[in-house]
């Protein structure tokens, strides 16, 4: 234990020996306080304002010789102004015409205008410059409106009260009611035409539909289970299954079924279903 305790003194001297790391950043903003910064800013500022006041002065503006305006078609030369500006002086532009005009004079030049007496009261008459230009309105008058324009064609105006009294009048409708009675015909029923060629020699499915005394998939005919084709196949000859309900029916349907159209013995071929035409005589 008396032993180490040297060996830490030692330690402790070397230590306090050794000397500090110098910081290697960089300076700036973003290793200084801003604090740092902000007064850094200030005194760089202020070396560049010293800097420059001793540096040679900038020449003000250069004065020009006055030159003339060149004078207008048929005017005056205009002289130049005082202090060789170039610009001409007020009396110089009275002169020629331009600027404000002496004390007293009128502003522009009125033509006494004529009362027209075919105008009404108040209404000042046409200027002659504009008066012949379409759609002209002398001053103060209103611009009249264009007029509607209205046009019914096609649409009955029957529901137009106004309309239809402008034209129309009491005696006028009793004699069109009348009128209307007279021209009333009336048909006589007659016997419905029989069927001729092949529409008659077509069996009536509907008639055939209403007149079963079963439903569909309801088997009341005997039914051979040998075939000599498949029903499907025989089912597909046809188009429709009105058309193969007909072709069932004129070969001895539908008790017979010599085509195999109704393997089930419903009485109703190839999907052909009645009960549409059912439901509707109930």
């Amino acid at each position: 234990m008396r032993a180490l305790v040297p060996f830490g003194l030692s330690v402790l001297l070397l230590a306090g020996c050794e000397p500090p790391i110098p910081d290697s950043r960089p300076a700036g903003v973003g290793f200084e306080s801003y604090s740092d910064y902000q007064r850094r800013h200030i005194a760089e500022a202020a070396a560049a304002r010293a800097a420059g006041q001793g540096a040679q002065a900038v020449p003000g503006p250069v004065q020009t010789a006055a030159v003339p305006f060149p004078p207008p078609a048929g005017g005056t030369t205009l002289a130049p102004g005082p202090g060789g500006t170039g610009a001409p002086s007020a009396t110089a532009l009275a002169q020629a015409g331009i600027g404000a005009a002496p004390a007293g004079a009128p502003l522009y030049q009125t033509t006494p205008q004529v009362a027209d007496p075919a105008l009404p009261a108040g209404v000042p008459p046409a200027n002659p410059s504009v008066a012949d230009t379409p759609a002209y309105y002398p001053p103060g008058t209103a611009t009249p409106a264009p007029e509607p324009v209205t046009t019914h064609a096609g649409i009955s105006d029957e529901n137009d009260f106004q309309a239809v009294a402008s034209r129309e009048t009491i005696e006028s409708d009793k004699a069109r009611i009348a009128q209307n009675r007279a021209a009333y015909q009336q048909v006589a029923p007659t016997e419905n035409p029989e069927r001729t060629g092949a529409s008659g020699a077509a069996v009536d499915l509907v008639q055939y539909a209403l007149k079963a005394p079963n439903r569909l998939g309801e088997a009341i005919y005997p039914r051979s289970r040998i075939a000599l084709t498949r029903t499907e196949k025989a089912c597909a000859r046809y188009p429709s299954p009105e058309a193969a309900q007909q072709a069932f029916l004129s070969s001895g349907g539908p008790k017979r079924d010599s085509k195999n159209l109704d393997p089930d013995g419903d009485g109703f071929a190839c999907y052909w279903d009645p009960t549409p035409f059912q439901q509707a005589k109930n």
